[in-house]
């Protein structure tokens, strides 16, 4: 083998596009007073803090993703590659413009391996580095399968290169096969999909070939050793080699999970929902090993991640992203003081919308006419809350009016001007030469103490840099 020294750059933004500040101190006597099992706290919004982070892209979405028990790795033409940690939910991003031409990819455990038109490499994201083994010669590289310890590559031919101890061997079979792909490992047994319909079968422990009927579907997967196939919205299972029953209603993805008009599940529990389904159709969708959350959907307009507040990093560093934090009654939403239940009501009801928008500073003028195409409808502002705003320009009219242009997590465009009413309880407070302050009124009910009703204003500040861009 050969090593390959790849130029890696491991970075982890900190840009923050909004700021939300909490109104007056927090001290240790608020904390004791909302901690009283008399008081109730209640803001007019969602309780549910897990939600889907829509992330627009200016350039194109990942061209491959792949997800292990503990990594998120996303690829992107050009030679970059962005780490999420489900360690510390944060980002990294390594340049690899020295790793080219790149055609599948997968995870030998949570380590990314890599197929060229002549090399397999493992790239180590510690040393910035990547162990080669050339492909043999003449082989036609198509597809990438690890399986524990074993790899596979299929060509386009449908010959397979199983990796051994003096590195790869090509096992073909004696009759000419065109691959679909979808190549998976149950038991001893390499498969992968046929044009036409039927599955290939190779056991390389005793160069054995096997072929065998299958419906004619859009995605072979497998889960604890079991195959299924997706035809249209309808999923089958392997009973027998060659037998196929109807299994259950969905899209399937390769993943193993299954996409409904009620949610996302996974196909061993086709009704237990996992997540619910995304507000547009998936080209990918993919979830971290034994379909723990995150839950990651890719389409042509970008990212997708269905996950809990705070345990993904919006901040992508290669894309100058910026991400949205929270304080909410002198509360905030990471190292917060006193007690967690005692401001936990607040945090979900405040923070359970929450995106990831693309950088200002690629648009030099926002008061230029703006595209309105995109996954949502226009909405109206009563029901649209501050966090899912960006701000990208502000005009200073004494005689018409301050005003503000903003942005939804989709593009489209939306004016503010003081006095403007926001979803939650919230209104357009002032707007300045680089900043619109948003109020919103949080209701702290003492009715149960003997008390009344106390409304504690929340300050959202949504700040411009100085020359246009966060």
């Amino acid at each position: 083998m050969s090593i390959l020294k790849l130029t890696c750059i491991a970075l982890l933004a900190a840009a923050v596009a909004f700021t939300f500040s909490g109104c007056g101190e927090s001290t240790d006597e608020a904390a004791e007073t909302i901690d009283d099992p008399g008081v109730s706290i209640t803001v007019v919004s969602s309780s549910d803090v897990h939600g889907w982070i829509e992330m627009t892209l200016s350039q194109a979405p990942p061209s491959m993703a792949e997800a292990g028990f503990d990594n998120t790795w996303l690829l992107f033409e050009g030679g970059t590659l962005l780490r999420f940690s489900g360690m510390d939910g944060k980002w990294s991003a390594y340049s690899l413009e020295d790793l080219s031409n790149v055609i599948d990819f997968d995870l030998i455990g949570e380590t990314p391996a890599f197929i060229t038109e002549s090399e397999y490499l493992v790239f180590n994201h510690n040393s910035c580095d990547a162990v080669s083994e050339a492909l043999p010669e003449g082989f036609s590289p198509m597809e990438l399968e690890i399986s524990n310890d074993d790899i596979a590559v299929l060509s386009t031919d449908g010959d397979l290169a199983i990796m051994e101890e003096d590195g790869f061997t090509v096992y073909g079979a004696s009759e000419e096969l065109n691959p679909l792909g979808d190549l998976h490992r149950i038991g001893p047994d390499w498969i992968f999909r046929l044009e036409g319909g039927g599955l290939a079968l190779f056991d390389p422990s005793v160069a054995l070939w096997q072929f065998e009927d299958s419906p004619e579907g859009d995605i072979l997967a497998s889960s604890d050793n079991i195959l299924f196939i997706g035809v249209n919205d309808t999923i089958y299972v392997r009973t027998l080699p060659g037998e196929w029953n109807y299994h259950s209603d969905g899209h399937l993805f390769d993943g193993g999970l299954v996409l409904t008009e009620n949610g996302i599940s996974t196909v061993m529990s086709p009704g237990e929902i996992i997540a619910e389904p995304p507000s547009f159709e998936p080209a990918r969708l993919f979830a971290m090993s034994s379909f723990q959350q995150p839950v990651w959907a890719i389409d042509d307009l970008g990212i997708a991640v269905y996950t809990g507040l705070g345990t993904v990093e919006t901040n992508l560093p290669y894309y100058e992203t910026q991400r949205v934090s929270c304080s909410m009654a002198g509360q905030s939403s990471t190292g917060m003081q006193g007690s967690a239940e005692s401001v936990n009501d607040i945090i979900q009801a405040g923070s359970a919308t929450f995106r990831i928008y693309e950088s200002v500073s690629i648009r030099p003028d926002p008061f230029t006419e703006f595209s309105t195409e995109g996954r949502d409808a226009r909405r109206t502002l009563d029901i649209i809350s501050v966090e899912e705003f960006r701000l990208v320009g502000i005009t200073l009219d004494p005689v018409g009016g301050d005003q503000a242009m903003v942005e939804d997590g989709i593009g489209v465009p939306y004016v503010l001007y003081e006095g403007t009413v926001l979803a939650n309880n919230s209104h357009v407070a002032e707007i300045t030469s680089n900043e619109v302050i948003v109020i919103q009124d949080v209701i702290v009910d003492y009715s149960a103490r003997g008390g009344g009703e106390t409304t504690i204003p929340t300050i959202y500040s949504l700040r411009l840099h100085e020359e246009g861009g966060l």
